[in-house]
Parts: C-alpha cells; structure tokens; sequence
C-alpha cells in the first residue's frame, strides 16, 4: 500500500495547493493551547502551509516519501518527516493541535486505534484534533470489501464508517463534534464523495 500511495505523488492530480474550506473554517472558530500543529498525512502539503499562514509552528509527516520531497520542494521553510508506521517520532504532549485530513480511513481497524492512540499521547492537555474519515453513504471508491477500485489508487485499502462507528473510535477524547460533507465529481453526478468531519480535545 506504502509503494501505491508514493506512486500517487508522482501525479499532477496529487498536487493540491488549496485547502480544504472546511479545515480553514475550523482553524477560525477554534482557541488554541499553543502553535504547535502536526499535519499528520500531509500529502501535498496543503494544510501544512494553510496552519503555517494560521500563525503555527508546523510539522509535516507522511508514509508516502514522494510527499515528503514534495512538501520540502514546495515549502522548506517547514519541517517534513516522514513516518514509518502509526507509532509517530515525537514525544509526549509535543503538539497543541493535530490535523488528520483524509487519512484514518485507508488504515486497518487495528492501526486506525494505534494512530487515535498516538494522537492523543503528542497532544498537549486541552490540544485539539481535526479530522476527516469517508462516510458509508460514499459511492466514489467502489469498495468491495476493503479494496478500491479507482484507476489512481490500486492497491490501497480503505473502509467506510457510519457516525455511530467514528463516535466510538473517538471516545477517548472528549468534547467531539461532527460534521458532513458531501460532493459529487465533475460529470459524474451518480457518484458521492463523503466524509464525517470531526473535532475533538484531550482533556
């Protein structure tokens, strides 16, 4: 899976530059502890340069080391590291904020609760996490079982949850709040793209 999602950063389609207006409506509506932000799965590093312009001290990690060289190419002003797997190299309480936009899903169960485990342990008391994860009113990756069936990402795993099921991988945060988005592909109308988008704070 490690060696499709680095393939996925050799192409142009993965070179987003705009944020995401959800994540950029959050980072206005939201206090913080501090200015310390992981984008954890940064991907092009949209949001990492998106939080650097918010005022925080930013790092970057991806598994992916095509977005890593990517990410330091576009913005060296930023520290980019990439990760192994779901233990993350960084030690307790070192971020006041975590952003996880798109990523959980294409983990196992198993290691999606290693990732929401580590998250919390490099969070500051009081930090808060943003996150995304698909919806299972989502159409757009053709799964069967856990498999996608899209030209671009072959090879790559991923599930879909209901808000019962992310209420539940978020309980040991506290004061969660959840959101939907919903898009459907230009000339694709019969598709749906969807996402729970959620915050949530270590207390």
């Amino acid at each position: 899976m490690k060696m499709s999602w680095n393939h996925h950063y050799t192409k142009p389609k993965s070179q987003l530059s705009y944020p995401d207006e959800n994540l950029v409506r959050l980072l206005n509506k939201n206090q913080f502890t501090g200015n310390r932000a992981l984008d954890l799965g940064a991907g092009s590093g949209r949001h990492s340069i998106l939080l650097k312009n918010f005022g925080f001290q930013v790092t970057a990690t991806d598994s992916a080391e095509n977005s890593i060289n990517q990410i330091k190419t576009l913005y060296p002003e930023l520290d980019a590291i990439q990760t192994i797997d779901s233990k993350l190299p960084f030690p307790d309480s070192s971020f006041d904020l975590v952003v996880s936009w798109g990523v959980l899903h294409y983990n196992s169960i198993d290691e999606i609760h290693k990732i929401l485990a580590e998250i919390k342990r490099i969070l500051t008391i009081g930090g808060i996490f943003f996150g995304t994860i698909r919806a299972n009113t989502d159409t757009h990756l053709k799964l069967e079982s856990t498999n996608i069936h899209l030209d671009d990402l072959k090879g790559v795993h991923a599930r879909v949850f209901s808000l019962e099921e992310i209420q539940e991988l978020l309980v040991n945060f506290t004061e969660t709040k959840f959101g939907y988005m919903e898009r459907t592909p230009i000339g694709n109308l019969e598709e749906r793209i969807c996402h729970w988008i959620f915050q949530a704070k270590k207390l």
